[in-house]
């Protein structure tokens, strides 16, 4: 679960086990805006966890962030204790529920999406974060606007690929 191989520079990169392009700005930009401990994010649908295991070691254990899977096979990166597992791509987890921030990735499925906020959103849930493509962007815009609970924001200039956006959520 090493990710001594991971080359951050200021420039946004791919990398084989993340969708998400991954920059030392993108990574000082998320050690900013979210919560830092005792409050735990959430990283919902993590896959490897290249993401979230580089975010831990970059903020200097300032962030507890946890992933959730539906399976423990797909996690290469993140430490046992920073995972979560779910019976399926549908499946929520309790955890959310204690969580005061959201972080999503490249989110396969918006209604997955409404119904953590339908059920799982609590008085600790502070902000959601979405990172992905710009283009899908419109369809979790959707589902935020059925909520009117938050406050959308675009981050510009965060460390994305330029086809990549942040968006945080903020309840108002």
């Amino acid at each position: 679960m090493e990710i001594e191989h991971l080359q951050l520079s200021d420039a946004s990169r791919h990398h084989p086990d993340c969708c998400l392009a991954i920059s030392r700005p993108l990574l000082d930009k998320l050690v900013v805006l979210l919560p830092h401990k005792p409050d735990m994010v959430l990283s919902i649908g993590s896959g490897t966890g290249l993401l979230e295991a580089a975010l831990l070691q970059h903020s200097q254990d300032k962030i507890d962030i946890v992933g959730v899977e539906v399976s423990s096979t797909v996690n290469k990166y993140l430490p046992e204790q920073n995972t979560l597992i779910v019976s399926g791509t549908w499946a929520l987890h309790l955890k959310a529920q204690s969580a005061a921030a959201w972080m999503l990735v490249y989110p396969r499925e918006p209604k997955l999406l409404a119904t953590y906020i339908k059920e799982r959103a609590s008085k600790a849930l502070q902000m959601i974060m979405w990172l992905g493509p710009r283009n899908d962007w419109p369809e979790y815009a959707n589902v935020f606007e059925q909520f009117q609970t938050f406050h959308i924001q675009l981050i510009e200039d965060c460390g994305l690929a330029g086809y990549e956006i942040m968006v945080v959520a903020t309840k108002r």
